[in-house]
């Protein structure tokens, strides 16, 4: 249960798409474009102590569940938001499915094929409130492809020919691209760049921190992720960057530094290390999962072969934990936790998936509560927990 490292080795490998930044004594974004601020970073001092945390219930409260209703079943969520009052999950099964906040469908976007308003797969996907605009990018096709927010019917598709991006978002009014390499563009200098931006989503309005070319050359990402959505402000951190940015749409600020122990060195990333040797190797990177609620900061990253999960306290400005695992012990309070997966109207959430849920009740019998009496992980889908900051 707790070493993912074959699965996340996996995952990486396969979407082994985006350019890490690294951790260098001089960081990249101090020899970028000076729209962004740096004057006001918080540094975040990290430390591993111990293999499990069991006071989370002194922190964070159970207040609520959402049980995702069992058609159509999914298979993994590569992502989620919730806006509005509504879940939007991007499953593995290239379709996106909305929920009420009861877990009852309301719609599903599973256009694979050739015909009008279909595609060849969801490479990306964003939400646009302003427009009600579902945003799906497809790269063989080289195209963007809308929905609707409300129904999911098909409204348009628009040539995207570059860049190339693996993955998107769009807040403050503008659309975010995480841009992987520049190898199907070599000449436009304007896209050798990681990050871009876009107010109508198709021409490139800003670019912010310039490819590297050992960066470009080491396909390895350790995160499938480098946007988070906290409801209120969307954060970036770049793979095996140490900073979060707070993301907006005329300058971007960097708000945490995070000094994990024992980061990994920029000449690791120069020769190319083993992904599996990096991986397992003593060295920490790969800081993914950055939520905040209240004053409470988490963030996950590697380390020894296991994905380390944080807890740390920004207005104390100290570490609660940083642990192999998180558990609590009444269960009532927190009957299960695996990760946070976002923030919405000041409530952590985390997606518990059918395996987890099962894994819990089946090797740590209990009392839970009853949306997990009868409980099949053949055949349910997902469950969302919501957790309030306890105060």
């Amino acid at each position: 249960m707790l070493k993912y490292l074959f699965l996340i080795v996996g995952m990486t490998l396969l979407a082994s798409c985006n350019r890490p930044a690294a951790n260098k004594k001089e960081s990249i974004y101090h020899t970028s474009i000076p729209l962004v601020i740096t004057d006001q970073v918080q540094c975040i001092p990290v430390h591993t102590d111990g293999d499990y945390f069991n006071h989370v219930e002194d922190y964070l409260r159970t207040v609520s569940y959402v049980k995702l209703a069992s058609e159509p079943l999914l298979t993994r969520i590569n992502d989620i938001h919730i806006i509005n009052e509504k879940i939007y999950v991007w499953d593995q099964a290239d379709q996106i499915v909305c929920y009420d906040m009861q877990g009852n469908m309301i719609f599903r976007i599973h256009g694979v094929g050739n015909g009008p308003g279909e595609y060849s797969g969801i490479h990306a996907f964003a939400l646009n409130p302003d427009r009600a605009e579902v945003v799906i990018y497809d790269n063989m096709r080289i195209s963007l492809h809308y929905y609707s927010m409300l129904n999911g019917k098909y409204l348009r598709t628009e040539s995207f020919p570059k860049p190339n991006p693996s993955e998107m978002a769009f807040f403050d009014g503008v659309y975010f691209y995480n841009n992987r390499d520049h190898r199907n563009y070599p000449n436009d200098n304007s896209l050798h760049y990681s990050l871009l931006v876009s107010a109508d989503g198709l021409k490139m309005d800003k670019n912010y921190f310039p490819h590297n070319d050992a960066e470009e050359k080491y396909i390895f990402s350790p995160s499938l992720q480098t946007f988070y959505d906290n409801d209120t402000t969307l954060y970036y951190c770049k793979n095996f960057d140490n900073t979060v940015y707070q993301l907006g749409k005329d300058s971007i600020k960097a708000r945490y530094r995070i000094d994990l122990p024992n980061p990994l060195p920029f000449s690791k990333i120069e020769e190319r290390a083993n992904e599996w040797k990096l991986i397992k190797s003593d060295y920490a990177f790969g800081i993914s999962n950055v939520y905040e609620c209240e004053s409470l900061l988490y963030f996950r990253f590697f380390k020894s072969g296991y994905i380390m999960a944080a807890l740390y306290d920004l207005a104390k400005n100290e570490q609660i934990c940083c642990v192999k695992a998180m558990q609590d012990s009444p269960r009532l309070t927190i009957p299960l936790i695996n990760t946070i997966d976002g923030v919405y109207k000041g409530q952590f959430f985390s997606v518990l998936s059918p395996e987890f849920i099962d894994y819990c009740i089946t090797k740590c019998p209990g009392e839970y509560p009853a949306i997990f009496q009868q409980y099949d992980a053949q055949s349910e889908n997902p469950i969302i927990a919501f957790y309030e900051v306890v105060k």
